[in-house]
């Protein structure tokens, strides 16, 4: 018998498919995988690096029945997150998805990401990367938006954006969210991490205290605290009057995580690394965890699989927050869909990748409006990518 996470998509589904299963299944003809790397306005310095430019693996798939999707491979400053980098995403693909989605024949997208399982243990952001082209592609088939094929109808059609800065230093911060908020932002995000403890705390003190109380903090360590630091730092963080922190400690410490959880009273904690997939998703309800959860396409294995994720902390009382792994304008534009079609988006998001980058490579640009995201309208992503910008920022002999 289907849970409620499981049947929503399934409808979703039948409902898009007329009742058909020709219009519900594809066969992938071809996969094209090119990797490009993109500059980026300025620095972002995460807890342990810091990257001057975002590499991206688009992936164009074409079916058996004539259409063409578009999805998209992301690895943050490298493989040190998720422990792949974008070549690994690239021979992944070329080598042994494509060659299992060809011999499959017609795949239906409900189970697609199932069969790449049995290709190949984890690789969640690789499965993610061809699960999003093929959304696209199906999308486009049926004159139908992602968000509409995962939801049966979007639950909103704005996403609010919450500005992020790296760990950089106070002065350049506070000019910059300034701006942010005259456009219309009204959250922050700060990376914490790269410097000491102490250091990092005043440095975050002197930000809320220079930007005020109607801001709405969150901070992100990128799990490099100790259980110990993160003890005292989160009481600090407290008195500051942050709101939230997203995963202070290792991913694999479930039970400190559950600790501070249950210790923070003022502040809320939100797992990334330690919650990817809908069984993280189950045990981090079990355990009580964490206060919510950030949802992530890449992380989850893909938009189902993050829409199953969402679904299960919305129904055990969690918090959802809409993550990011600085994705290009296509992944961007996939995020959107999976969060406009989650029950609940009560945290918010941090869709900021497009606008962290020098160049556009879509043919129209994402549309941000006083610190929200618009949804895009039209058939699968909604998106058309500018090849000729493209074809500037490809890396030799990237083409797979």
């Amino acid at each position: 018998m289907l849970c409620d996470a499981q049947r929503r998509p399934a409808l979703a589904f039948w409902k898009a498919g007329r009742e058909t299963e020709q219009v519900q299944t594809l066969t992938v003809k071809d996969i094209t995988t090119t990797i490009i790397d993109v500059p980026s306005i300025r620095p972002h310095r995460f807890a342990g690096l810091e990257i001057n430019q975002q590499a991206y693996l688009l992936v164009r798939l074409e079916t058996g029945e004539g259409a063409i999707g578009i999805g998209e491979g992301v690895s943050p400053g490298g493989p040190w997150w998720s422990g792949e980098a974008i070549e690994t995403q690239q021979a992944m693909i070329d080598h042994h998805f494509l060659p299992a989605l060809q011999e499959l024949g017609p795949v239906s997208l409900p189970t697609v990401v199932q069969h790449l399982d049995a290709v190949a243990y984890g690789n969640h952001f690789a499965k993610a990367a061809v699960e999003m082209a093929l959304f696209d592609a199906l999308g486009r088939q049926l004159g139908l938006p992602v968000s509409t094929l995962l939801g049966g109808g979007p639950a909103r059609d704005r996403i609010p954006v919450r500005w992020a800065v790296g760990a950089a230093d106070i002065e350049s911060i506070v000019q910059e969210v300034r701006e942010k908020l005259d456009q219309g932002h009204t959250a922050l995000k700060l990376k914490m991490g790269a410097v000491n403890p102490e250091d990092d705390v005043k440095r975050v003190a002197a930000v809320v205290d220079a930007l005020g109380p109607d801001v709405d903090y969150l901070v992100d360590p990128n799990a490099s605290w100790p259980l110990e630091t993160a003890r005292w730092v989160i009481d600090e963080l407290e008195t500051i009057g942050v709101s939230y922190v997203e995963q202070p400690i290792r991913r694999d410490d479930l039970e400190g995580l559950a600790h501070l959880t249950s210790r923070a009273t003022r502040i809320s904690l939100i797992a990334d690394e330690s919650v990817c997939t809908p069984s993280d998703a189950l045990r981090a309800t079990r355990t009580r965890t964490c206060d919510g959860v950030a949802v992530k396409v890449a992380k989850a294995g893909g938009l189902l699989r993050g829409l199953t994720v969402g679904q299960i902390a919305a129904a055990a009382g969690l918090g959802c927050y809409g993550g990011t792994a600085l994705e290009s304008p296509i992944g961007t534009a996939a995020s959107a869909h999976l969060f406009a079609a989650l029950p609940q988006l009560d945290l918010g998001t941090e869709l900021v990748g497009p606008l962290l980058l020098a160049e556009e490579i879509l043919v129209e640009p994402l549309e941000y409006e006083n610190g929200d995201l618009v949804v895009p309208q039209g058939p699968g992503l909604g998106i058309e990518v500018d090849w000729d910008k493209v074809a500037e920022f490809q890396r030799p002999s990237s083409a797979g």
